[in-house]
């Protein structure tokens, strides 16, 4: 039952006859101020009641523990606990109900009784059956808790829950990203306090006399863990999916302006969606598969269609589907895919059911939707401009087929014929329909006649657009001719209303609609560069803003037309004008995740000498840099820190962009913002030194001395350089981009690269000078190839753990360390057994690495074999006699290991190792 269940207790058939009834039990209840428990509607199998049925349900408190332990009139004990009641019965497992919620009443004497609103019946039926012991609907994390609790007797399953997540993380302080093995090593850990769990006896003998106490026991073993791990398990999963929600935000994003209307979705169902989206985007707030799933169910659930009856009428999945993906872009979620993600694959406690319960539709679902907006079979409306427009695009082919009307305005102060067809909102087709010759055709004829009425007529007003957009009088042309004094009244106030007229039957590149959008804004928005040259060279204002306060520019940059923005910033567009949201064309550029907008953006005012102000704020205080984390633009996010962002800089909500990193990739970004020397401490050539041992650089060191030499300057500047480049090789080496760790290691790559197999292992002759071969006997670069990062990692510790078999080569034939060590003394042996790369791993015996190399825990490379199953890295490095009689920190051989993890085929490699080191 859900968490939010209610109903009229005071209509509920077994509390109104007891009530009327049983009169002076009801009384008697009252006047010793028992508690009443009344079973929800629907819970009870009979509306024939009994007095036993209603005794069993009444509950006098006990003297000592008035408030957790009770009797009922039927001789029974009764315990509270978390809202939950177990009544003790003499034959098998005691009976539990949960407690809806509980209402307080008051009599004509204001004499005040307790309702307890309950599941479930607290006496045994012919119907109950165990299932009853046990809450059949699980809603959230507090549910799991008190089941596991009050089912145990105890917190002593929680306790040992919690100690074996603890251990857990200390025994993999870095959590895999690959979703994978994250999977894998979470789901190891999950059988693991499940068979914790399942040692409490209460518990044991639950779960075998019922599987739905069962089902319940495994939900909320998973549900448990996944709320003390959250936090660690799903960053690693945002940057596994960093690149798809990037990819999904950024299609979502450009779509934002997209309506109910525009995915055909039925009008009866408009009302449904505030309170669907309000559900939805809460999704991120909880950390349990089940609460996201149940959190699905419930907006879902509120998508429905009411008839003539009240009545809810079911939805079909057409229907559904397109409220959904609606829901999705309109949540305002910077990381759907990795919530997809996160219910798909670590639902433990689901493993052997079929694909057919509700929770596998629901995630399938999500995993359509998502899917149907990755695919970009949705372009969003119609128009892009679709929160001003209404009306069908007029495409190229039907421009010439629109019905020609004819004008009044023909008739009056003008010998000229001027059709409707050239009103404003028919150059703005024109625009979009591409007809550059039209258009400026049809600007310049009007923009000369008017001149001419002008130059014609001293006294005719000048009427600013500001007066136009204001003007509420939207006379028709008949009604303008009635107006007038007479037809060829040349009075002020005639040729005012003339010349109004003229600005809408004779619209000029300053003409404006009803929301302040000109020829150039609409020219922007389509990106259509042709006609947007054209309307700059004739003249049209390029700051000029709409009643958003957006000019063009805003509108190319968040459209992500690059060759129109170009235009506009060399034609003298405001860079940092800002709209009435505050944001400037560059809060809008990152925002929707136009790269090569922002490079534009930036690279212009770079070279042209204005002034960009990268770290302004808009109306809430974000920064692009908040917006490139938020999003997960990690492109974007890079350049911004590369010319001047501080991700330390709140906004309104006193966020940083730090805090809107949901992904590792965003973080490391972020954290590699390095001061620059004139606004922030000098920092010696030791204090390098010493920061390099750190594992985090400082970001926001405020000036406090320039004072020292130049050279110790130049030299601290040249070290924090290095440990940037050093960083972006071990990035490059971890994106297996070989080819750009040889370009920042100053390596040759083509030329290493030998034409032939053969050539690899062996010079051409033993005098041979050729480029390969004296590859082979002296290093070919001044980068040194053994620096390292705060943690130790070498690129070798990297190329071994990714098994980068040609990198390695590459890195040894250029003097590489292949016995490195990092702060856990881990060597790239150690690394490449852990991840079992066995081409790696010969490669590295072959060229001395160390087989009995130990860490900080004692373990060799075959204890890491061992440890993680890895069968063919044990077969190589067995191949290799090494030293099976070592002791680790825990006194333990590899084939000790091995036999603790039962991996069952190293055990046997081990031991027919050692057979036969005995026998030579």
């Amino acid at each position: 039952m859900d968490g939010t269940y209610d109903e009229i207790v005071s209509e509920n058939p077994f509390f109104l006859e007891l009530k009327n009834e049983y009169a002076n039990l009801f009384q008697h209840c009252l006047s010793e101020s028992w508690i009443i428990c009344v079973p929800r509607i629907g819970s009870l199998t009979s509306r024939v009641f009994t007095v036993e049925d209603f005794c069993a349900h009444l509950l006098v408190p006990s003297d000592e523990l008035p408030e957790t332990h009770f009797n009922t009139l039927t001789e029974k004990q009764v315990t509270v606990m978390n809202k939950v009641i177990t009544v003790e019965v003499s034959k098998g497992l005691p009976l539990q109900s949960h407690i809806l919620f509980e209402e307080t009443f008051y009599t004509e004497d204001f004499m005040k009784y307790k309702v307890w609103c309950i599941e479930s019946p607290l006496e045994p039926t012919k119907t109950t059956d165990d299932a009853v012991v046990s809450k059949e609907y699980l809603s959230g994390i507090n549910d799991c808790i008190d089941l596991l609790w009050t089912q145990a007797a105890g917190r002593q399953v929680l306790d040992n829950i919690e100690q074996n997540v603890e251990t857990f993380l200390k025994k993999h302080s870095n959590l895999p990203v690959a979703i994978g093995p994250l999977r894998d090593t979470v789901s190891e850990l999950y059988t693991q306090c499940l068979q914790v769990t399942l040692q409490n006896r209460r518990l044991r003998d639950k779960s075998k006399s019922c599987k739905q106490v069962l089902e319940n026991i495994k939900l909320s073993v998973e549900s448990y863990m996944q709320h003390l791990l959250f936090d660690s398990i799903f960053k690693s999963i945002c940057t596994s999916c960093a690149y798809e929600d990037a990819h999904l935000n950024k299609k979502i994003r450009n779509m934002c302006d997209i309506q109910l209307r525009d995915l055909d979705i039925k009008k009866d169902l408009y009302h449904t969606v505030p309170k669907a989206k309000q559900i939805l985007s809460k999704i991120d707030t909880y950390n349990t598969v089940l609460e996201k799933l149940v959190c699905l169910k419930q907006a879902l659930n509120s998508i429905n269609k009411i008839d003539s009856s009240n009545n809810v009428v079911l939805l079909t999945a057409d229907d559904l589907l397109p409220v959904f993906v609606f829901l999705v872009i309109k949540s305002g979620l910077p990381n759907w895919f990795s919530q997809l993600t996160y219910m798909k694959e670590f639902r433990f406690s689901s493993a052997g059911k079929c694909d057919g319960d509700e929770s596998a539709f629901l995630i399938t679902t999500l995993e359509a939707v998502i899917g149907h907006i990755q695919s970009g079979a949705l372009t969003g409306p119609p128009d892009p401009e679709a929160y001003y427009y209404y009306e069908s695009n007029l495409t190229e082919e039907n421009l010439s087929c629109k019905q020609r009307k004819s004008s009044l305005t023909e008739s009056i102060s003008t010998s000229d014929t001027y059709n409707k067809e050239e009103n404003l909102e028919y150059i703005f087709e024109l625009i979009k329909a591409n007809q550059c010759e039209q258009v400026q055709t049809i600007l310049q004829k009007n923009q000369k006649h008017l001149q001419n009425l002008q130059n014609n007529e001293d006294n005719v007003l000048k009427i600013s657009l500001d007066d136009l957009s204001n003007d509420e009088d939207d006379d028709s042309d008949l009604e303008i001719y009635h107006k007038l004094c007479h037809p060829l009244c040349n009075c002020k106030k005639c040729k005012c209303k003339i010349s109004k007229n003229l600005l809408k039957t004779c619209p000029t590149m300053t003409s404006r609609d009803s929301h302040g959008l000109t020829a150039l804004h609409v020219a922007s928005i389509h990106g259509k560069a042709t006609i947007v040259e054209t309307l700059l060279e004739m003249g049209s204002e390029i700051n000029a803003t709409d009643l958003n306060e957006c000019s063009a520019l805003h509108y190319a940059s968040s459209r992500g037309h690059q060759n129109v923005l170009l235009l506009l910033l060399h034609s003298g567009a405001n860079i940092n004008q800002k709209n009435i949201d505050k944001n400037t064309p560059l809060h809008l550029a990152v925002n929707n995740g136009h790269l090569h907008c922002v490079k534009a953006i930036i690279y212009f005012a770079e070279h042209s000498g204005r002034k960009i102000n990268i770290n302004c704020a808009n109306e809430s205080g974000n920064t692009p840099l908040h917006l490139a984390s938020k999003w997960g633009y990690e492109g974007i996010a890079r350049l911004l820190i590369e010319h001047g962002s501080e991700p330390s800089l709140q906004n309104s909500y006193h966020k940083t962009a730090f805090d809107y990193a949901h992904n590792l990739r965003i973080l490391q970004v972020l954290k590699s913002c390095t001061p620059n020397l004139f606004e922030y401490i000098h920092i010696t050539s030791s204090e390098v030194k010493k920061i390099s041992c750190e594992s985090e650089k400082p970001t926001s060191l405020k000036l406090q001395n320039l004072t020292l030499k130049c050279s110790d300057t130049n030299d601290a500047l040249k070290t924090i350089e290095n440990l940037k480049l050093i960083e972006r090789i071990l990035r490059a080496i971890s994106y297996g981009d070989v080819k750009l760790a040889c370009f920042y290691m100053n390596i040759d790559y083509s030329a290493f690269i030998a034409p032939d197999k053969e050539k690899r292992n062996s010079l051409c002759h033993p005098l041979c000078e050729c480029q390969y071969c004296k590859r082979k006997t002296e290093s070919c670069t001044d980068f040194d190839v053994n620096v390292c990062d705060s943690n130790g990692f070498t690129a070798l510790h990297y190329a071994a753990r990714y098994g980068l078999d040609e990198f390695c080569n590459i890195l040894i034939f250029n003097r590489a360390n292949v016995n490195c060590r990092n702060k856990k003394a881990q060597t790239p042996l150690h690394l490449a057994a852990i991840n079992n790369k066995t081409v790696v791993i010969r490669l590295l015996l072959d060229n001395g690495a160390n087989i009995n190399a130990i860490d900080v825990a004692r373990n060799t490379p075959l204890h890491d074999a061992s440890e993680t199953g890895n069968i063919g890295a044990a077969k190589i490095l067995l191949s290799y006699n090494p030293d099976i009689t070592l002791l680790n920190a825990t006194e333990k051989t590899a084939l000790a290991v091995a036999k603790d993890k039962v991996h069952l085929t190293i055990i046997d490699l081990i031991d027919n190792y050692a057979n036969k080191y005995a026998n030579t």
